[in-house]
This record gives C-alpha cells, sequence and structure tokens, in this order.
C-alpha cells in the first residue's frame, strides 16, 4: 500500500512539474526594460524578428551570431517615452554602429483598418525613427506603442507574449502575436483576437541606469532663426531635433569641451519641434519647443 501512494504522489509531482513547464512554454522572459532578441518559441525551427538590411523592413530569420552589437536583431525593449503605465513599451534597433541610424517597430498602417473591429494579418514594421510623444488626436498616435502581456497558460512572473496597440480607441486593443511564421522571410503578423502565442525575450544586457545633469541646461524656447542651447557638459553627446511625426530634422555631435551651442533652424516650417540631448550611454532628455 505505501508503495502504491508512493508511486502516486511521484506521478502526481511530475504531472505538476510537467504542468508548469508547459504553462511557461518560454525559458526566457522579459522581467526589465533591457536589450533583448525577441523569437518564436517552441517552434522546430526557432526564427528572430530581424530588420532586413536590404529592404528596410521587418521579417523573421535565423538567429545572427556574427559581431553581436552590429545585429539588427538586437532590441531595446522598455517602457514607452508617451504611455509608461500598462506595461506600454517601445521596441526600438540602435544601428548607428551600422550607419544605419535608429529604428523603431511600428503597426503598418497600410494593413490595418483602424475602423474595423476585425484585423487579421495586421503586419509589424519598421521605421528609421525614434518613437514620438503625441496625443489622442494624431491619427498615427499609437502605431509604436506596444503591450507586453502573457501568453495562454503563463501567469508566472515576466512577460512572454505581445500586443500591439493602435490608435485606441476605437477599441483596437487586441492586436497580439499569433500567427507564427513557416520560414525564414516571412512578414511579422499579428492577428485581432485569437490566441495568444508566446515568444522568447531572449535577454542580451541590462540598460544603463546612470543620467546626466541638465539643471543647468537652457533651450530657448520660442525661436526663429536659431536654437540656442547652454551649460551644457561633458555627458552631452548628441543634440536632435525631431519633428511631432518623429523624423529627424537637426543633428549635432558634440565635443567634450562644448558648453553652448546654436543650431539653424530657419528652415523649418513653424510648428512643435522635440529637442532631444543624449548621453554615450543611452541615457537622455527631451524638451518640446515652438518654431515661429
Amino acid at each position: 500500500m505505501k508503495k502504491i501512494t508512493l508511486k502516486i504522489s511521484v506521478f502526481l509531482l511530475f504531472a505538476m512539474t510537467a504542468l508548469q513547464v508547459q504553462g511557461q512554454a518560454c525559458p526566457d522572459l522579459w522581467l526589465d526594460p533591457g536589450v533583448y532578441k525577441i523569437s518564436t518559441c517552441g517552434e522546430t525551427t526557432e526564427l528572430f524578428m530581424t530588420i532586413n538590411g536590404g529592404t528596410g523592413s521587418l521579417e523573421w530569420a535565423e538567429e545572427i551570431t556574427a559581431a553581436p552589437g552590429n545585429s539588427t536583431q538586437l532590441w531595446t525593449v522598455k517602457d514607452h517615452r508617451d504611455l509608461a503605465p500598462n506595461g506600454y513599451v517601445e521596441i526600438t534597433a540602435d544601428l548607428s554602429s551600422l550607419n544605419a541610424g535608429n529604428w523603431t517597430m511600428v503597426v503598418d498602417g497600410t494593413t490595418f483598418d483602424a475602423t474595423s473591429g476585425t484585423n487579421n494579418n495586421v503586419r509589424i514594421n519598421v521605421v528609421n525613427r525614434l518613437p514620438y510623444l503625441s496625443s489622442e488626436n494624431d491619427p498615427l498616435y499609437g502605431y509604436d506603442q506596444f503591450q507586453r502581456r502573457k501568453a495562454t497558460g503563463w501567469s508566472g512572473n515576466g512577460n512572454n507574449a505581445l500586443f500591439a496597440k493602435p490608435n485606441s480607441p476605437p477599441n483596437q486593443g487586441n492586436l497580439r502575436y499569433s500567427v507564427v511564421p513557416a520560414a525564414a522571410g516571412d512578414q511579422v503578423l499579428f492577428q485581432n483576437g485569437g490566441t495568444i502565442s508566446p515568444l522568447r525575450f531572449v535577454f542580451v544586457e541590462a540598460l544603463s541606469t546612470e543620467e546626466f545633469d541638465t539643471s543647468s541646461v537652457f533651450i530657448s524656447n520660442p525661436v526663429k532663426d536659431e536654437l540656442t542651447i547652454k551649460g551644457l557638459n561633458q555627458s552631452i553627446k548628441q543634440i536632435s531635433v525631431y519633428d511631432l511625426l518623429g523624423k529627424q530634422v537637426i543633428s549635432s555631435n558634440l565635443s567634450d569641451d562644448t558648453i553652448s551651442t546654436k543650431l539653424d533652424v530657419s528652415k523649418l516650417t513653424n510648428g512643435l519641434y522635440i529637442v532631444k540631448l543624449q548621453g554615450e550611454n543611452g541615457s537622455s532628455f527631451t524638451k518640446k519647443i515652438v518654431k515661429e
């Protein structure tokens, strides 16, 4: 009798362990802001979200192992600069080492109907810019906002699934990764509703928490022909100006001894712009200005 009881206990323990493993499914989870590789989970051939260097589009590809610092498969996943609460994240790739600048993962608006509650095979793509600050009145609002979620059956710590949050409202917050690629070269597709398929968030490195001091920085506002910035220090390495669509319109690199600079903005059309000060460790500071 004791032997039978012991066998049943061992079987139950094994079954519970198997269920736990099955529930988690993917061993690599999003836990904290950082640099990750994002790949399929549990498939025969593991494929990774990759920027195609020839076409500039997002697709699935086999893992790139050479020159990891220059990989088009490295994604910074962190709280979105516009809507940080509720798990909203921005997903960007820094390809400046390849002279390709910054890229942001977005919902491809040409495959998405904002007026419909049914959206299947919506393409996820990339644009050659950083995420931008905007408002719900902007027609492109939310197209670069994603949400880290949990796949069906997983309730532990960390996230192993991804939703997209374009133009919500009207009730379009349910786009999720559920279309598993058949082969390398396939597009990255999301669907509205349906199965929440798991992803692997393969951790590469943490983000630097070091910040630079901007208490002494003065940025002229409003501006006409020149943008004046004073009080710079050696930790600030670059100044960029973006329009509200996220397009970089001015960029200037700074030397260690630069304490003030003036940028020619005379050719910019009147309106709102975002000035970004960036440090060498990835820290940044942004301010909106008005061009008159």
